[in-house]
């Protein structure tokens, strides 16, 4: 599996096409040097057909998103807003220290801004949330 980055696609080669046409009709089939392949949108809706199928398909916040505030995400974070964008419910059960509050804050600012989410209940004690929301 391919990820396009100017395109916003993933790029499938597979045998049978149809399995992956019939479910996501905006998919498009081509020809590159005799072999088939399947273009898919790489949006979050998509990438969770192509999981529920087998496919080990990257989350879309991995590549489209430009992770604002003053600090970088670490792998574990990243990890974190992954799982989050892609579970409709979840629980998030990682060590202290690793980021938790930020990866969730970071996930449904990613899912706003694509119209998936539109409000966000946070229940934390307020010191927490001084630290990890100070920019």
């Amino acid at each position: 599996m391919l990820v396009s980055k100017k395109h916003q696609k993933l790029i499938l080669r597979l045998k049978d096409t149809e399995r992956v046409t019939s479910l996501i009709p905006k998919s498009k089939v081509f020809t590159h040097k005799g072999k088939q392949f399947v273009a898919v949108q790489h949006g979050i809706d998509e990438v969770k057909v192509l999981r529920n199928m087998g496919f080990n398909a990257p989350s879309p916040i991995k590549y489209y998103y430009n992770w604002p505030g003053r600090f970088m995400p670490f792998l574990a974070q990243r990890d974190t807003a992954d799982f989050l964008t892609l579970n409709n419910r979840a629980f998030v059960l990682n060590d202290i220290g690793t980021g938790k509050t930020l990866s969730t804050l970071w996930a449904f600012d990613y899912l706003k801004s694509k119209g998936v989410a539109n409000k966000m209940l946070v229940v934390s004690p307020l010191s927490t949330l001084e630290r990890s929301c100070a920019d």
